[in-house]
């Protein structure tokens, strides 16, 4: 049962403000709780947001910043889009409130989908929804890389950065990089080289066992999912299956990972 909902919004897209005090009102009317955040603070804030469910309005990268401040990671999340693409999104603004009513209902089902997760060392840098994007600490420069997984070399060569993608992040920074488009149902990391310097193609590898990145610079700058920064004295990084998933309100028949084709390739 959905007791409290956590409305967040990104004040820069136009009409997203005065839809979070709308659905707040139409909440608090149909007397249920609920709590609304500006996006832009939301990852400043000090504490983790607790709700049962969390309604986002923005675009994709509202989304990921959302998802990565939230206190439990089986908050299902329904995504609204107000952004230029909209991937991750599951309506329109227009759907919304009626959506939300039914939701409210229980008339909605939940899509469970896979995380990566980096490390270095036994240190946890974070989980990934999206996309982890290896490069020089010095921008313009090159890094020298290898990917091994069970001691196996399958990639090696020169490139300016590299992704390394879920499925779910594969139709986003990785496809605009020349990688393939993945379903978010498969178990499977991406790997793609950007603008390699080399003969690399991109890879997709089982997540049954770490893959390992081994870059040849003493330091590399690592973003997660667009929000997680860090330059890190380190030569590798570690990829695994996370423990955790993103759970996805869905309301409409059609196939996801199909929708973002459309999309992305219209």
């Amino acid at each position: 049962m959905i007791k409290k909902v956590a409305i967040i919004y990104a004040p820069r897209k136009a009409g997203a403000a005065e839809m979070a005090s709308e659905l707040s009102k139409r909440l608090s009317v149909l007397g249920t709780e609920s709590e609304v955040f500006d996006s832009e603070h939301i990852m400043n804030m000090g504490s983790k947001i607790i709700a049962d469910l969390v309604v986002i309005l923005g675009g994709d990268g509202t989304l990921l910043k959302s998802v990565h401040s939230l206190y439990d990671y089986r908050i299902p999340i329904l995504g609204v889009n107000f952004g230029r693409g909209g991937y991750l999104s599951e309506l329109n603004p227009e759907e919304a409130s009626d959506a939300l009513d039914d939701i409210l209902k229980g008339n909605f089902g939940v899509e469970e989908v896979m995380k990566l997760s980096a490390f270095v060392g036994k240190r946890k840098l974070g989980d990934v929804v999206n996309e982890v994007y290896v490069s020089s600490e010095s921008i313009g420069k090159v890094i020298e890389f290898e990917v091994v997984q069970n001691e196996y070399t399958l990639l090696d060569g020169v490139a300016d950065g590299v992704i390394i993608s879920t499925p779910l992040g594969s139709t986003a920074y990785a496809m605009s990089a020349g990688g393939p488009a993945v379903d978010h149902r498969l178990k499977a990391a991406v790997i793609v080289p950007v603008c390699p310097l080399t003969r690399m193609n991109s890879l997709v590898l089982p997540v049954d066992s770490a893959i390992v990145l081994r870059f040849k610079v003493p330091r590399i700058h690592v973003l997660i999912d667009g929000q997680i920064k860090e330059i890190l004295d380190t030569s590798e990084l570690t990829i695994s299956k996370s423990e955790q998933s993103i759970r996805f309100v869905r309301v409409k028949r059609e196939c996801s990972f199909a929708r973002r084709l459309k999309k992305r390739l219209r």
